[in-house]
């Protein structure tokens, strides 16, 4: 039977403190010994480099002083030297922007290359006698933040490695693991991201590359990284610009023209679906062009959609029209390339006042009917007499005279323009600006 405590034993314990009554409960003595138990982890998590390197120091003190290392280095030297003596490179950066489920190319269209380049900076370098012929490589994505700086350490590049999100194909796919690298140099294979970065912290990407463990000597070569990156959703793609666009590009691959916009709308009712439809409407009359984009697109905007559109390759198509004696070659926007009468060529210089607005009305009907316009077989070193002869449309009256060509002065030609032919990649031509400003 359990013993009761009389009412003696309570006045004692009445009159022990109550700071003694806590530190003999049961609940302090447990909360002392997690204390006493944490501190001495802290300790030991402390201590344990110091006592690591002790005895690593004293170990090599040893080993150095036995006759079977003399003239050795430190195994733990062998193993990681302080400094790499070799580094990885990419030759190029890739290609922006990124979208997800799209190739991967560097700036000049091509795979990814990787070089393997001596670090000058050590004089170690040179030896190369213990780089293999061949390595194996591997790619991986990196978090945009790494590195905090430029001289990383292999654990820390590891750390940085990110992985794809649960439940997702891998982050990056196509030849990643073991690419074999021989003489200094190799090209990826193609690759693509599965995924955006628009989920992790830095909303960054970049693409490392690392030795495959084994492959060489560890701590001899140094992981390479790109620039970091966005990687954008593939469902964006469609509304990607293009640098430079393509003739048969849609509208809004070109800057301030948005996919469905005011501007895409305006140009589709009025027949404009192409960059080669645009640029012949520039070049045949400006004005109306602009007055198509209406006050909603401000100057500086309107310079902008022009001059991307002008970096586009007009390629080497010439297309003819003809009336009567008079044939005109036309590019691939409808400038001006040259002009023969009676199968002679012609230049503007060459031509009066009344026969030069002549001209542009051939380019005005040309432009009307350039669904019906044949392509001139070629063009070659600019001899237009060799083409000539191919007359496509005919009709309209009126043509060339072509006496007292040779006396400029008669017809005033000293006031005429001298850039009114198109030159390969040049968009100065005379029909660049509105006809209503010709002279």
């Amino acid at each position: 039977m359990e013993n009761k405590r009389t009412r003696g034993d309570q006045e004692e314990d009445s009159k022990i403190p109550r700071e003694n009554q806590i530190r003999k409960s049961p609940f302090f003595s447990t909360i002392k010994q997690a204390m006493a138990v944490n501190f001495q982890k802290n300790m030991v998590d402390a201590l344990e480099p110091v006592i690591r390197k002790v005895v690593r120091e004293e170990v090599q003190h040893v080993l150095s002083l036995s006759p079977l290392s003399v003239d050795r280095k430190p195994q733990m030297e062998m193993i990681s030297p302080e400094k790499p003596l070799y580094h990885l490179i990419f030759k190029n950066q890739p290609d922006l922007p990124i979208f997800s489920l799209s190739k991967i190319e560097d700036t000049d269209g091509s795979s990814l290359q990787i070089l393997l380049v001596a670090d000058l900076s050590n004089s170690s370098s040179s030896e190369s006698s213990s780089l293999p012929s061949q390595i194996k490589i591997e790619l991986v994505v990196l978090d945009g933040d790494f590195p905090r700086r430029d001289d990383w350490t292999s654990d820390e590049f590891n750390k940085a490695i990110v992985k794809e999100r649960v439940g997702r194909r891998p982050l990056l796919t196509g030849v990643v693991n073991n690419i074999t690298m021989r003489n200094q140099y190799v090209r990826t294979g193609e690759l693509q991201f599965t995924d955006n970065s628009s989920w992790t912290r830095s909303r960054h990407f970049r693409i490392g590359v690392r030795v495959v463990q084994g492959s060489c000597e560890a701590g001899l070569i140094k992981e390479a990284i790109t620039d970091k990156f966005v990687v954008k959703d593939h469902r964006g793609e469609s509304y990607k610009k293009h640098h430079p666009p393509g003739l048969a590009d849609e509208v809004y691959r070109l800057e301030k023209i948005a996919k469905g916009g005011v501007f895409h709308k305006r140009l589709a009712q009025n027949n404009i679906f192409n960059v080669q439809d645009l640029l012949k409407l520039w070049a045949v009359n400006p004005g109306q062009l602009r007055e198509i984009f209406g006050p909603g697109m401000s100057d500086s905007a309107w310079k902008t959609t022009i001059n991307h559109a002008k970096t586009c390759d007009l390629g080497n198509k010439i297309y003819i029209y003809s009336q009567q004696n008079v044939t005109i070659f036309l590019d691939s926007i409808c400038q001006v390339v040259n002009i023969t009468i009676d199968g002679v060529p012609y230049t503007f210089k060459d031509l009066n006042r009344n026969n030069r607005d002549y001209v542009r009305q051939l380019v005005l009907a040309a432009y009307k009917e350039w669904g019906n316009l044949r392509e001139a077989d070629e063009m070659i070193n600019g001899n237009i007499s060799q083409i000539q002869s191919e007359t496509v449309v005919q009709g309209g009256s009126g043509f060339l005279q072509t006496d007292n060509y040779n006396n400029p002065q008669e017809y005033g030609t000293e006031d005429f323009p001298t850039d009114l032919y198109h030159e390969e990649g040049n968009f100065s031509g005379s029909l660049g600006y509105p006809y209503s400003q010709l002279p």
